[in-house]
């Protein structure tokens, strides 16, 4: 599964997808995005998003693609 979707942010667009839809089990929501030519994985745990690992980031243009994707998923 390859879903686009596009966001502006900041007056800024993005495009990205999903690669591999969101697994929810009962502590957090993962997901698989392409975002700016890198896989990243979502994990929303309480009501939060944020990247995997100890990568560097923007936390708000985080939590604006993971509601993108609440949306489109019904996950919220």
């Amino acid at each position: 599964m390859k879903q686009a979707l596009n966001l502006t942010f900041k007056d800024l667009d993005y495009n990205f997808q999903v690669i591999k839809f969101p697994t929810v089990s009962n502590s957090c929501i993962e997901v698989q995005v392409l975002l700016n030519h890198v896989t990243r994985t979502l994990v929303k745990s309480t009501a939060t998003w944020r990247l995997k690992g100890n990568v560097p980031h923007d936390q708000e243009l985080i939590e604006a693609i993971g509601q993108i994707i609440d949306e489109r998923y019904r996950l919220s």
